[in-house]
């Protein structure tokens, strides 16, 4: 009798838990500042509109129209600002507030960005890096531009 049980117990564990544990995993980077125009942010399977105030998680891909522009602050302060036609992929970050350690990988796969560095920056340079389809650039001042230029990745 206990084997059918153990077997139920099991097959709902598989089931269950990754997306449990998934939800659990998207670690939140920072809160959208300002949105104009159309910008989406894709977050699985179907892009949705991005608001003032949504969340922004590891793993987004946002993209803004050609009459479109985000401003982004994570949670490090380090401010981000996406123009027309771009594409940005938060493709890693994690800040710990007490120690102001963490790092953090930003892709531009197309478009602009302006980025105005914060804690992350300021006590490790070499955690910082913003990646474009041809480099991946490492932080050595406080406020940059980067222009991927136009394409898809």
């Amino acid at each position: 009798m206990r084997r059918p049980c153990h077997l139920l117990l099991l097959l709902l564990c598989i089931t269950v838990l990754p997306g449990t544990l998934a939800a659990q995993t998207l670690a939140r980077a920072g809160v959208v500042k300002h949105v104009s125009g159309t910008v989406t942010v894709q977050r699985g399977a179907q892009p949705q509109a991005l608001a003032l105030g949504n969340a922004v998680f590891v793993g987004d891909v946002i993209r803004t129209a050609s009459n479109g522009m985000t401003a982004i602050t994570l949670a490090d302060d380090t401010a981000l600002t996406a123009g027309p036609n771009s594409e940005l992929v938060v493709s890693a970050f994690a800040f710990d507030s007490t120690t102001q350690d963490g790092g953090m990988l930003v892709s531009l796969w197309r478009g602009t960005l302006a980025v105005i560095s914060g804690l992350i920056a300021k006590t490790s340079p070499d955690k910082v890096k913003v990646q474009t389809r041809t480099v991946v650039l490492g932080v050595r001042g406080t406020e940059f531009i980067v222009d991927a230029g136009e394409g898809t990745r």
